[in-house]
């Protein structure tokens, strides 16, 4: 998967080790409201991420058939700003901002996240283990990219 997610209205598709498109990915922003939608090859939604946005909080949550797999949250804080992503079943193990993680239900490895370079680029390498897991999992790493990204280039501003 690509890296640097970062504007509103971006396209672009995941593929698998022999390059063959496996999902696509779309960000749109409506109404200040961030939507990322993920399709599988025949254009059917499988993974859907909105954020909810109020004074005290940003909050994303990445959803499977209608269902919460992932929240990622960040209290506004004028101290420091901490982003958490909690899931009911699936949790992440590992900082991820480093974007360098598994993500494991209970003791079980279900997926894992490295960076890598290849010859499109800088791109995440995800391996998934359980691939009822899998639309979850692109939905988790496209929003983490995104925000990554976007709290670089806040922090890149002089």
């Amino acid at each position: 998967m690509k890296r640097k997610v970062s504007n509103p209205s971006e396209t672009f598709t995941v593929t698998n080790r022999n390059e063959e498109d496996v999902y696509g990915v779309s960000v749109d922003s409506i109404d200040n409201e961030l939507f990322i939608t993920i399709h599988n090859p025949v254009h059917e939604q499988v993974a859907v991420v909105t954020n909810n946005r109020s004074e005290e909080f940003f909050r994303f949550t990445v959803e499977v058939d209608n269902e919460k797999v992932f929240t990622i949250e960040k209290r506004l804080s004028p101290v420091a700003s901490n982003y958490v992503v909690t899931g009911d079943k699936l949790n992440l193990d590992d900082d991820f901002f480093d974007m360098s993680f598994n993500i494991m239900l209970g003791y079980r490895k279900v997926a894992k996240l490295r960076n890598r370079w290849t010859t499109r680029g800088d791109s995440y390498e995800i391996t998934v283990f359980e691939d009822e897991n899998e639309p979850a999992i692109i939905g988790l790493v496209s929003i983490l990219d995104f925000i990554k990204n976007n709290e670089e280039k806040k922090s890149n501003v002089i």
